[in-house]
């Protein structure tokens, strides 16, 4: 069994239970319950991952008229839910990092419903005509990999919390050398031509990231989001939890070279979106709105 192999089968998984776990053991029933008396930043953080994303995704699709392959690779990085880095990329930019786990949390659990529906509604159009997206299967495995160890941690913050921050810790270095190596065992497995696919794909990835980047922070500030919540909201928007698209890659073309265009997609915005969003994190950090130029001047959040 080749390195590649192994990595798409045992890794994967892994790397997101791990992810999950480690997420879990750093969450309290009371951080939830904090950003739910205001609740206005978590709605406007679901409906841009729910709605505003695979609606910029589709206008790529259609306004670049990509083959079913990178098509459907687009598709599965704007169907999947946000990544838990983007809540250390907010703490480094000193935003509402209890928004940001929140929107993470709510967004994983809530893809065990979005992402069959998203895909049953979209991928259709660039799939064989005999091609069913597997509903049953995406989420017992969304079950299985995500949501049951999310609330492991949060059982053993609670049983064991002297247990609760090494677990985390380790969990999240683990899914974090995991990934590395999945990215790594894929680009030597010789599926991924990247010579041979030009310039074209990595640019549209980028311009797709930077303009959720912007967009998503200038409808944040015409919501009235305040500066802190808005670096949390776009920082969850770019950075999408890959580990979920690589999952889900092995459902479309199996044995086809397009999955090659898939895999390769998810696997360029992974390393893409830690460069867009790193910038939105720095802004905010320095004081400076993360919506510049269109909104230069801050929003801090009143004293209560």
């Amino acid at each position: 069994m080749s390195i590649h192999t192994i990595a798409e089968t045992y890794f994967i998984p892994a790397q997101l239970i791990l992810a999950m776990l480690g997420m879990g053991a750093t969450l309290t029933m009371q951080e939830f319950i904090d950003v739910l008396k205001d609740p206005r930043g978590l709605s406007l953080g679901l409906a841009l991952q729910l709605i505003f994303v695979p609606a910029l995704a589709l206008l790529f699709i259609y306004g670049f008229s990509l083959s079913p392959g990178w098509a459907v690779g687009l598709l599965l990085i704007a169907v999947v839910p946000g990544g838990a880095f983007s809540n250390l990329l907010t703490y480094i930019g000193k935003g509402n990092a209890a928004l940001s786990v929140s929107l993470t949390t709510a967004s994983n659990i809530l893809c065990v419903f979005t992402i069959p529906l998203l895909l049953d509604l979209v991928v259709a159009d660039f799939m064989p005509a005999d091609f069913e997206v597997p509903t049953e299967r995406i989420v017992k495995e969304i079950i299985g990999y995500l949501l049951v160890p999310l609330v492991v941690g949060m059982v053993i913050l609670r049983a064991r919390p002297d247990l609760a921050g090494p677990i985390a810790q380790w969990s999240i270095r683990g899914s974090l050398v995991l990934l590395a190596t999945i990215v790594v065992s894929s680009l030597g497995s010789g599926r991924i031509k990247v010579a041979e696919y030009g310039w074209g794909p990595p640019l549209r990835l980028i311009l797709f990231g930077i303009l959720l980047s912007r967009l998503s922070t200038l409808l944040c500030r015409l919501f009235g989001r305040y500066d802190d919540d808005t670096t949390a909201i776009a920082i969850e928007v770019v950075v999408r939890n890959i580990a979920v698209a690589l999952l889900l890659v092995h459902f479309f073309f199996p044995g086809h070279p397009a999955q090659a265009h898939v895999l390769y997609s998810c696997l360029f915005y992974a390393g893409a979106a830690f460069f867009i969003g790193l910038p939105i994190a720095l802004d905010n950090r320095r004081g400076r709105s993360a919506a510049w130029p269109l909104a230069p001047r801050p929003r801090p959040r009143p004293a209560e």
